[in-house]
């Protein structure tokens, strides 16, 4: 018998994320570049503006995306964002290792 040696599709539930659903509809909406710039700067807007459990959680919420989505293609992260209310779409991991930067910097 041949093994299926393709990857299974991420396990992805919007409801594992509402912390990050907040984040990103609040902070990495469609106009998110004219308002802060960059993913990262919007981060940095959202660790100074929100409560501490706010930011613990969302930056945890994170961590676990990051570790569900990692090594997926481009156009199924972008789906994952735009499922949590995001527009912002990376082009690449340097772009993610901003935000995870940003987020362990406001921690």
């Amino acid at each position: 018998m041949k093994r299926d040696k393709r990857k299974k599709a991420a396990v992805f539930s919007v409801a594992e994320y509402p912390w990050l659903r907040d984040f990103f509809s609040a902070y990495l909406h469609e106009d998110f570049q004219d308002e802060y710039g960059s993913a990262a700067s919007a981060v940095r807007a959202f660790c100074r503006d929100g409560n501490i459990k706010e930011v613990k959680k969302t930056r945890e919420e994170w961590v676990k995306l990051r570790k569900n989505l990692v090594n997926r293609a481009i156009p199924e992260l972008h789906e994952a964002l735009r499922k949590l209310g995001g527009a912002w779409r990376p082009q690449g991991e340097d772009e993610l290792r901003s935000v995870d930067a940003a987020f362990a910097e406001e921690g």
